[in-house]
């Protein structure tokens, strides 16, 4: 089974897991991670490297991280070169709808180039803006 590791600022990686166990109930096979004020840096790191490790069991690691570029991603990149034999895809912007789909392709079995990409998709197609979707179902409306 693919593992899923969320990484964040704050408390929002525990935040969007218990979102989810409420639309899809408890999941296993994952672990959140949050960088807190005064986190040493390269604890923090290690962490993530360590819950690679321990969710990878063959089949590879979906990671999400909230800002491109930003401490929780940058760790979780430089990871790489250490954690050479195992798989894992990293994304950052993570959103409820990324989630969702992401646990859902794992539920179906998909493997990991599958659920990231899946994840990637739905975490595009899952921002809108309330009077643009008004807009686009009035016009599919009035060209019928």
């Amino acid at each position: 089974m693919t593992g899923i590791v969320i990484v964040t600022h704050g408390e929002m990686a525990t935040g969007l897991m218990d979102s989810l166990s409420l639309i899809m109930g408890e999941q296993e096979d994952y672990q959140t991670l949050g960088l807190k004020h005064g986190d040493d840096i390269g604890e923090f790191g290690e962490k993530i490297q360590t819950a690679i490790c321990e969710l990878d069991t063959g089949d590879g690691v979906l990671v999400f991280v909230d800002l491109f570029s930003a401490s929780p991603y940058n760790q979780a990149a430089m990871s790489f070169n250490k954690l050479k034999e195992h798989h894992y895809r990293l994304i950052s912007g993570v959103n409820l709808p990324m989630i969702v789909e992401a646990f859902n392709q794992r539920m179906i079995g998909a493997d990991l180039e599958t659920m990231y990409q899946a994840a990637m998709t739905a975490g595009k197609d899952g921002i809108k803006e309330f009077l643009e979707e008004m807009a686009k179902l009035e016009k599919i409306r009035t060209d019928k």
